[in-house]
């Protein structure tokens, strides 16, 4: 495992320091249209405050009138400071989000060490995967909320950034849900979000927006992704963020996987768990500078990669093959879209010993295991199962860590290319150019 050294562990302390300042900044810009009370009430403070600093003392009357407009200024002050720190709704968590009826070919799996982790899978467009030559199109215009979501925004965001530090960022959307056929020959369209939006709609589930006065429930998160039937929407009909989940497996060439153990103070996910070292959201720099003719599913490889690199400090000359293996909906995170996959790296552990976790990670994870055994006979055997792994690591499995795997013991039953490739002495060294691709 490496972690943080002494210089770095300083460095890391600083960056902290700026990441929260930005996280409180942009905080304040969202909520600004929201407060502007609050805002007017601290300029007449101001106002008021230097007025009376320069009336002359014999002035009784100006003096008079400062000292009453400085005191009108607090007592309008006073509830909007309260008001913006304690907010006016409260966020409750609710009871286990409910599940959706499936029909076939659909299903639901739970993580085997938490049975409420549930994700929504088709093993068909996992099929589909291997061959997908879909395009996609973006779009650049901003994704926005539901109304009754998009009222409550502030209150939210207010709240949730108490629990940790966040900072928003441009963030890419899925439109449409993926089927078997649109991958084989159709678009995938794609279109702009932010973190924030996340944060108050897919992330919400598991909370209800309380009014703090009267109790009554403004908003049920729980119920945004699906229907008034129970039915769970498809992504074309959802009006939440939806922002893509991109997570791949880094293999070493001695078969050794690299993982990522996240803070245990993490703001939304699950502290403390270990996931892929590759795993994240799509973002913006994802879309821009794409060469013309790039197909969906190697946009999503290249999305992975870029996550892996970000998150192991891994160079680009480190990596080897990608493939993308499956697709599933994280009902626990608001049914948002989610990607697993596999990438070879054309290092071994020991190579890797000693690499730190990037600077500007920090705050999400907090140390890498860059050598963690992995069964994949028994995998291949059992993908349902997490006993290819040590115990220990098992029992702080992620759902896109389980869900990756199973992709993986999935895709080696049916890929023999793949399967070469994690069995071979030389799977994974030396491939030349990295290349994308389906598993």
């Amino acid at each position: 495992m490496a972690r943080l050294s002494a210089s770095r562990l300083r460095q890391a302390r600083l960056w902290l320091l700026l990441v929260g300042v930005r996280s409180r900044w942009q905080l304040r810009l969202a909520l600004a249209p929201r407060r502007w009370t609050w805002y007017a009430a601290v300029v007449s403070f101001l106002l008021g405050l230097a007025g009376l600093v320069s009336t002359p003392l014999g002035s009784v009357p100006a003096l008079l009138a400062g000292l009453a407009g400085v005191l009108l200024s607090v007592i309008l002050l006073a509830p909007e400071w309260a008001a913006l720190r304690r907010g006016s709704v409260a966020l409750v968590r609710s009871r286990t989000p409910p599940a959706p009826p499936v029909v076939a070919p659909a299903g639901l799996v739970q993580l085997p060490t938490d049975p409420g982790e549930v994700a929504w899978c088709r093993p068909d467009v996992d099929e589909a995967l291997r061959d997908a030559d879909a395009d996609y199109l973006w779009s650049a215009d901003r994704h926005v909320l539901p109304k009754r979501v998009a009222a409550h925004t502030g209150a939210i965001l207010a709240a949730r950034v108490r629990r940790g530090t966040m900072f928003n960022g441009r963030l890419i959307r899925q439109d449409d849900e993926l089927t078997p056929e649109l991958l084989r020959s159709g678009e995938v369209r794609l279109s702009g979000t932010d973190y924030y939006s996340l944060i108050c709609s897919n992330y919400l589930v598991g909370w209800r927006v309380v009014d703090r006065r009267t109790g009554a429930v403004h908003l049920d998160g729980s119920r945004l992704p699906y229907a008034e039937d129970g039915r769970l929407l498809t992504l074309t009909e959802s009006r939440l963020a939806n922002v893509i989940g991109v997570s791949t497996l880094a293999v070493t060439t001695d078969r050794k996987l690299v993982l990522g153990w996240q803070q245990p103070k993490a703001t939304v996910s699950g502290g403390g768990l270990a996931a892929p070292a590759g795993s994240g959201s799509v973002d913006l720099i994802d879309v821009h500078d794409r060469p013309a003719g790039e197909s969906f599913v190697e946009f999503l490889a290249a999305a992975m990669r870029r996550e892996l690199m970000e998150e192991s400090h891994l160079a680009p000359r480190q990596l080897g093959r990608t493939w993308v293996l499956g697709y599933f909906r994280w009902l626990n995170r608001g049914a948002k879209p989610e990607y697993v996959g596999l990438t070879m790296l054309d290092v071994s552990s020991d190579d890797l010993h000693g690499t730190d976790v990037r600077l500007v990670e920090t705050p999400y994870v907090q140390r890498l295991t860059v050598d963690c055994p992995i069964d994949l006979e028994r995998l291949r055997r059992d993908p349902d199962s997490l006993d290819c792994l040590p115990e220990d690591v098992a029992a702080g499995a992620s759902m896109p860590l389980y869900m990756a795997l199973r992709a993986l013991g999935a895709a080696l039953r049916r890929n023999d290319e793949l399967a070469r490739h994690l069995r071979g002495p030389s799977a994974g060294s030396r491939t030349g150019e990295p290349s994308h691709d389906a598993g």
